[in-house]
């Protein structure tokens, strides 16, 4: 079960980064791939200095690790709904995809992680060019490698988790379904420190943003990245507690997919509309 998953899961992702780089020449999408991320960076930068009176501080920092870590969020949670949504309204070939006996849902985890790879490219240049332009003080040392490859990896699970609940949604939507990932991915933007610490964030709207594992994901990235004393998205938890509540609310979301997905499959098949697309 789990090596038919594995295979599933490559095709999926092989057929993701066909569908997302194979409609020009590899140094174009290369190009593409990093302009649109790294230019949307700068404008945000050009407004940090603006609003803050051409001065550079330590919020710098979390401004440009958050940044460039946000298309990687948007890439991995929405491939997967964007791989269910091209399959069923443009493709019309959701309906041959599920009847193969391959498991969905790991050919949907492959869809994603292709997104995932897409976005790589923008984040690493765009840290690079935090560092070498905006003087952001990276820590790359060994001994954090480790740590940095622990939460990135248990970020993506997490990331994944969250895109495979918004498929379970997707199932029994047809009309405007495209709206939903990018309205997800908007809230999460504004509830998850990608820009801004939470504490900037009303008394009230603070729980909720520690309900999602993309916020332990931001906070864990930023502590490994950059050295003591820089700006906390979440100051009263501590550096060893950080990757614990990283893992515990990855765990819980793969939970809530896991039962999302089998619920909006299961209802979606009873009612006859897992291929009914926006025109139905």
């Amino acid at each position: 079960m789990l090596a038919r998953a594995l295979r599933t899961a490559r095709v999926g992702f092989w057929l993701g980064w066909q569908v997302q780089s194979n409609w020009t020449d590899p140094f174009l999408f290369f190009v593409y791939s990093i302009a649109r991320p790294l230019g949307g960076t700068l404008i945000l930068v050009f407004m940090f200095y603006v609003v803050a009176g051409g001065r550079r501080g330590p919020m710098l920092d979390f401004f440009v690790v958050g940044a460039a870590l946000w298309p990687v969020v948007v890439w991995a949670m929405q491939g997967l709904a964007w791989g269910l949504l091209e399959d069923r309204e443009h493709f019309k070939t959701i309906a041959y995809i599920y009847t193969a006996p391959v498991p969905f849902w790991a050919y949907l985890v492959g869809r994603g992680l292709a997104s995932a790879v897409v976005a790589l490219p923008a984040t690493v240049l765009t840290l690079t060019v935090g560092t070498a332009v905006l003087r952001v003080p990276l820590i790359l040392s060994p001994d954090r490698l480790p740590a940095l490859a622990a939460a990135f990896l248990l970020g993506i699970a997490g990331l994944v988790a969250v895109g495979m609940t918004i498929v379970g949604a997707l199932f029994l939507i047809s009309g405007e379904a495209w709206r939903l990932p990018d309205a997800v991915g908007q809230g999460l933007y504004l509830l998850c420190g990608a820009v801004f610490p939470l504490t900037v964030l009303p008394g009230w709207l603070q729980p909720l943003t520690r309900l999602f594992p993309v916020t332990y994901w931001l906070e864990a990235m930023r502590r490994i990245l950059l050295p003591a004393g820089a700006v906390h998205s979440i100051p009263g938890l501590g550096d060893r507690a950080v990757p614990g509540a990283l893992l515990l609310a990855t765990g819980l979301w793969v939970l809530v997919a896991g039962l999302a997905y089998a619920a909006g499959l299961a209802r979606a098949r009873q009612k006859g509309i897992l291929d009914a697309s926006t025109g139905y």
